[in-house]
């Protein structure tokens, strides 16, 4: 049934032996050294894979060793699955289970030094061959183009420079002069902080925030050399 008379649910690599009888992929039981998960490295957010003509993103949920990828090839309907993945010390296994493809996999490989990249060679019910990926550490920074924002009778636009953190945003209220300032936006997790500089009215503000789960509004507040208040934006 499996080529290279290999199954899917046999393994032992020395020192790591893996040979569960009944194995229940998605259990508690993981017969691996340094038990579970205490012993695992840092997974990151995200991992940029390779195989073959296929791209893969595989994106963690939460905190935990899970994660739903999906590989896209050009021409060819997308395939996802759900992956578990391990790595101790330069050790990588990851099990890929309920393939949209129905072609369950078992992919082994070996982490670079600097902890960034993985290589090495998978088996499927269905075929096999060699992968790599990129381990994204860090939540990606999503900063959009333009933020739509309001902050009391004020509507801002925030215009985005390029692919920097820094935004030209202009203010208008109807029968008030319009304020224009330059903006240096950070994003940490679901935290925001804007520092609003060189405001043609003179009135310097800092900004914080809370992105909703949504990833495009944010609300919080801000204080000013003159005053402060609430605010909100969207990013779009």
């Amino acid at each position: 049934m499996y080529p290279y008379d290999y199954s899917p649910y046999e393994y032992d690599f020395s020192p790591y032996v893996y040979h569960p009888s009944g194995y229940d992929p998605y259990g508690d039981r993981q017969f691996f050294p340094f038990g579970f998960p205490g012993g695992q490295q840092d997974l990151g957010v995200e991992w940029h894979e390779q195989e073959g003509p296929w791209s893969g993103l595989w994106r963690r949920r939460g905190n935990s060793n899970i994660f739903d990828a999906t590989w896209t090839m050009p021409g060819a309907q997308p395939i996802t699955a759900v992956l578990r993945i391990f790595i101790f010390g330069s050790f990588v296994y990851v099990q890929r289970r309920n393939s949209s493809d129905g072609n369950d996999c078992d992919y082994t490989g070996t982490l670079s030094g600097d902890g960034r990249t993985v290589s090495g060679t998978y088996r499927c019910i269905r075929g096999g061959g060699s992968w790599t990926a990129t381990i994204i550490r860090r939540e990606r920074v999503r900063l959009g183009r333009v933020w739509y924002e309001q902050e009391g009778g004020w509507n801002g636009v925030w215009v985005r420079r390029g692919n920097s953190n820094i935004f030209d945003a202009r203010w208008t209220m109807a029968g008030a002069q319009d304020i224009t300032a330059v903006l240096t936006i950070n994003i940490f997790g679901n935290n925001v902080q804007v520092l609003r500089r060189n405001s043609s009215d003179g009135n310097d503000c800092n900004y914080t925030g809370t992105i909703a789960g949504d990833g495009r509004t944010v609300t919080g507040t801000y204080t000013c050399t003159q005053g402060g208040g609430s605010w909100r934006a969207t990013i779009t």
